[in-house]
This record gives C-alpha cells, sequence and structure tokens, in this order.
C-alpha cells in the first residue's frame, strides 16, 4: 500500500512542530530553573531531545495512519 503524500507532508509538518515546541519547552524550562544565574549549556541538550520527540510524535502518526488503512 503507498503512503499518500499528504499525510507525508503532514508527518513532515508534525515532525518539525513537535521538535521545535519541545527544544523551545526543554530552553524555557532551563531558563527558569536558573533563577537569575548565569550559566552556558550547548543547544545540543535542548535540540536533541527535541528531535527526538519528533520522530517519536511522526513516528506515532504514521503507524496510526497504516494500521488503520485510511488514505
Amino acid at each position: 500500500m503507498a503512503y499518500s503524500s499528504k499525510y507525508w507532508w503532514t508527518e513532515l509538518a508534525l515532525f518539525v512542530s513537535v521538535s521545535a515546541a519541545s527544544a523551545f519547552l526543554l530552553t524555557t524550562l532551563w531558563a527558569e530553573s536558573l533563577d537569575g544565574r548565569e550559566e552556558t549549556v550547548s543547544g545540543l541538550l535542548f535540540i536533541i531531545p527535541g528531535l527526538i520527540t519528533g520522530l517519536w510524535a511522526a513516528r506515532r502518526f504514521r503507524r496510526h495512519r497504516m494500521a488503520s488503512g485510511s488514505r
């Protein structure tokens, strides 16, 4: 069964939006936890978990669409 290009674009948009939202949330939580202290940290500590969360969400979307058999 072929995967619809409409769902492919939806999956890509879901991946990008969930990744960005997760990275932003992690960054915000970390900044709030500093409570005014000056500290630096690599951005990879926020980007990598955000990308993993985005991949997980896109994978769940694809599995749901493939399991239901809808196009």
